[in-house]
């Protein structure tokens, strides 16, 4: 064969080498971008997952007790000439509450320390002494809507987390 002609098939796949290798790198360095992303998605998906169990969570127990404080339909029949009384606070933990500012400020968070949570409570209810706050934890712990993972730590209740006492 001709020498002449292999060096100059030599040249040409010295650039196609060239550029091929740069696609290839190129395309490596994309496959790399699209990986991280995708990371950071399911990251992101497990977090919304992760609050939205623990708020379905809390829902259901809310519910459970907002069921339990009603009376029976049966009592309800026996007290019908006998006025009804009106409940107070039909949620048990209205928004503006300790509870309502602990619940709604832990949905946005994993998980909170105790003075995290007293911080916030200062800031939402200025009117109550923050400190006091335990108080109120210790009942949403001991009613399965907080877990404490570790001491002076809180996070909402999953279905799978049993109540604990504080």
């Amino acid at each position: 064969m001709n020498t002449a002609r292999l060096k100059s098939w030599e040249v040409e796949l010295k650039v196609l080498a060239a550029e091929d290798a740069a696609q290839e790198r190129e395309a490596a360095k994309r496959l790399d971008e699209v990986t991280r992303s995708m990371e950071a998605a399911q990251e992101d998906a497990d977090v919304a997952a992760a609050k939205a169990r623990s708020s379905r969570n809390a829902l259901a127990k809310v519910t459970e007790q907002i069921r339990r404080s009603l009376p029976d339909p049966g009592e309800a029949n026996a007290d019908l000439g006998a006025p009804r009384r009106q409940q107070e606070n039909p949620l048990p933990h209205a928004p503006n509450s300790v509870a309502g500012v602990i619940l709604s400020f832990l949905r946005n968070q994993s998980e909170a320390t105790y003075g995290e949570i007293t911080n916030q409570v200062r800031r939402m209810r200025p009117d109550v002494i923050a400190e006091n706050c335990a108080r109120d934890l210790g009942r949403m712990v001991n009613r399965g809507l907080l877990v404490r993972p570790r001491l002076g730590v809180y996070r909402l209740a999953d279905s799978q987390d049993e109540p604990m006492n504080s």
